[in-house]
């Protein structure tokens, strides 16, 4: 049975991971698997300075994103204008993470995958493990998604095709929690 899809969207900033990592916690508590993949911000003397991955089946952290000024090693690439480089080992470990959810999703698991944004729209970054999770998912578990209000409708596009029932909440409305009720896990 699909269990659905939520979103959860807002600005940089504006508590989207806060959100994931929360809903993870209450999935466990209910005793559902949880799998996938957290971007935890890296700030220094208030710079976000890095992205590390967070693997929410072990608790590991990885490196995912930096400044380019940081990137000192040729595991490290310039994917579009940004300030930021992107680890090329990085994010294929997050990518495995989110295919071996894929392989073993049932309906009590959930999976999250935090975040999709502009270089997953280019079809790099956590979009190969994404899609393998979409699929997967709609045999029947839960799926949760963050990003940034302006990437709602391509996301919206990847579950196109796949009978599921899809969720949008913004990461910094009052009631989020009532919004989502029982509806979700």
């Amino acid at each position: 049975m699909n269990r659905g899809t939520l979103i959860i969207h807002g600005t940089i900033g504006g508590g989207k991971t806060t959100r994931a990592l929360e809903l993870a916690e209450r999935a466990r508590e209910k005793g559902m698997h949880v799998m996938g993949v957290a971007s935890l911000r890296v700030v220094e003397e208030g710079e976000t300075v890095a992205y590390d991955g967070l693997d929410l089946a072990s608790g590991a952290r990885f490196p995912l994103v930096q400044l380019g000024e940081r990137a000192a090693s040729p595991d490290w690439v310039r994917l579009g204008p940004w300030k930021y480089e992107f680890s090329v080992s990085g994010f294929s470990r997050a990518n495995t993470l989110l295919a071996e959810a894929a392989a073993r999703v049932d309906e009590g698991t959930l999976v999250i995958v935090d975040e999709y944004g502009h270089i997953e729209r280019m079809g790099r970054g956590l979009h190969p493990g994404l899609v393998k999770v979409v699929e997967a998912t709609s045999r029947g578990s839960y799926l949760a998604v963050t990003c940034r209000t302006d990437k709602v409708d391509p996301l919206l596009q990847l579950f196109s095709g796949h009978e599921r029932r899809v969720l949008v909440l913004e990461a910094d409305m009052g009631g989020f929690w009532d919004a989502l009720g029982d509806s979700f896990i």
